[in-house]
């Protein structure tokens, strides 16, 4: 699976900006979205990844930390999907601006270590 595979079907969203990156850990793309659109964001990432390991609502464990903390870190306000397949670990992950009226998704396929 490939980073473009998971953008693809995201297409149909609307989003104001996005951005790639790939690095020693693999590839991910931010995209900022306007947060009259996060049930639609929402869902069309558990479509793809399943529930999520962390919602909004949920406190931040040390596992999780673990997990996100060379990515920029999941904090108790922010939402983390996580899936592996195949070789490949992918990881979702929502940041919600402190003005409240956007949002950052952060979507990576990560090697599996």
């Amino acid at each position: 699976m490939e980073l473009i595979d998971l953008i693809s079907k995201l297409k149909h969203l609307e989003y104001s900006q996005k951005n790639y990156h790939v690095d020693r850990h693999g590839e991910y793309a931010q995209l900022v979205f306007s947060n009259r659109h996060m049930k639609e964001w929402l869902d069309c990432i558990g479509e793809m990844l399943g529930h999520p390991i962390k919602t909004a609502e949920q406190p931040v464990s040390e596992d999780i930390v673990r997990l996100t903390e060379d990515f920029g870190e999941i904090f108790d306000h922010q939402t983390l999907f996580y899936r592996e397949i195949d070789m490949h670990r992918i990881m979702a992950m929502f940041w919600p601006w402190k003005n409240q009226e956007s949002t950052t998704l952060k979507i990576m396929i990560l090697n599996k270590v």
